[in-house]
């Protein structure tokens, strides 16, 4: 038969081919090693040279994206050249926004240096200052296009377009999850914003499987700590199935898994598809653990009170049980 009649045969199909897919075992096996390898010394930071550096200590990551937040020049970024030219014109002639550009205005509260980072802290954070030390105060990030959609898209994935994986996406694509019956990667907000939406929590180029688990945190009455009316197992769109038993949904997935597996055979492998099968194991699996977690209503009323009425305290609490 003529080589043009054919598809080109990538390397890794020739191995599931030659020799009865013996050289795709051969490779499993080679793989399998790395990743034991790798897993044993993720624990540890290596540096360029080669010694160990620290011990990475952090297991879990609560992310808190406060869209529509005050200026950073009124919180942890002063700006002592604001107070000197306060009043002035902009240097070089007004800017090209949306809105009339006024005058340089410095910030109306003051500043206090704070441990021994010497963290300047706005007066705005009276407590803040009492743990400057733990804080990491970032004041080199800029961007070209000062737009709250780019913004927000440059803070949570890193460039001003859409189209990149989230932190979230890259965390659990680096690092795994230990917990298989919860989303590695889960986004609490009261609702789907209708700023960028969920590019904010997309995988982009990564595989599907990492994109962030969207679970609303509204309730009926936002004013309420915990109202009546707040039910996890109303979090989750269709986490029961209400005609399928346990035993027979465990059947259609494994069904579902086998046909992935005759595809995978004569096809390459689709990311899309396997993380459509992963997010039905994952959902599968919630049924039983995901309105436990996601019930604050257990928590003590001292607890509730603490952290208040809102659903950014409402997420926040949700967040604590989900590391927990």
């Amino acid at each position: 038969m003529s080589h043009r009649s054919r598809a080109p045969v990538t390397r890794r199909e020739a191995l599931c081919r030659i020799g009865s897919g013996f050289g795709m075992m051969a490779f499993a096996g080679l793989v399998s090693q790395s990743l034991s390898a790798a897993s044993e010394q993720r624990p540890k930071a290596v540096t360029r040279s080669g010694g160990l550096h620290h011990p990475a200590r952090a297991k879990h990551v609560i992310f808190l994206f406060m869209n529509g937040g005050l200026s950073q020049v009124d919180s942890f970024d002063p700006k002592p050249m604001l107070a000197k030219y306060h009043g002035q014109p902009l240097p070089g002639g007004s800017v090209a926004t949306e809105r009339k550009t006024g005058t340089l205005m410095q910030s109306p509260f003051a500043f206090t240096r704070y441990g021994k980072s010497g963290l300047e802290v706005s007066e705005l954070f009276p407590h803040v200052g009492s743990c400057a030390d733990d804080i990491c105060v970032i004041r080199s990030m800029t961007t070209d296009i000062p737009n709250h959609e780019p913004s927000m898209l440059m803070m949570n994935t890193g460039h001003i377009q859409v189209g990149r994986p989230s932190l979230g996406s890259w965390l659990t694509y680096g690092l795994g999850s230990e917990n298989k019956n919860l989303p590695g990667y889960v986004v609490l907000c009261p609702d789907v914003p209708t700023t960028v939406g969920p590019p904010l929590w997309n995988s982009a180029f990564l595989p599907a499987v990492q994109q962030g688990t969207f679970i609303p945190s509204k309730t009926e009455h936002p004013e309420q700590i915990v109202g009546k009316d707040f039910d996890p197992k109303k979090l989750v769109s269709f986490i029961h199935n209400q005609s399928f038993t346990l035993p027979e949904q465990r059947r259609e997935i494994d069904l579902l898994a086998a046909l992935d597996r005759i595809q995978r055979g004569s096809a390459p492998a689709d990311s899309q598809l396997e993380a459509a099968i992963g997010s039905m194991e994952t959902a599968y699996r919630m049924q039983t653990e995901a309105p436990d977690v996601f019930d604050i209503r257990k928590e003590s009323q001292a607890t509730l009170e603490l952290y208040g009425p809102g659903s950014t305290a409402r997420g926040c609490l949700m967040a604590v049980r989900l590391v927990e």
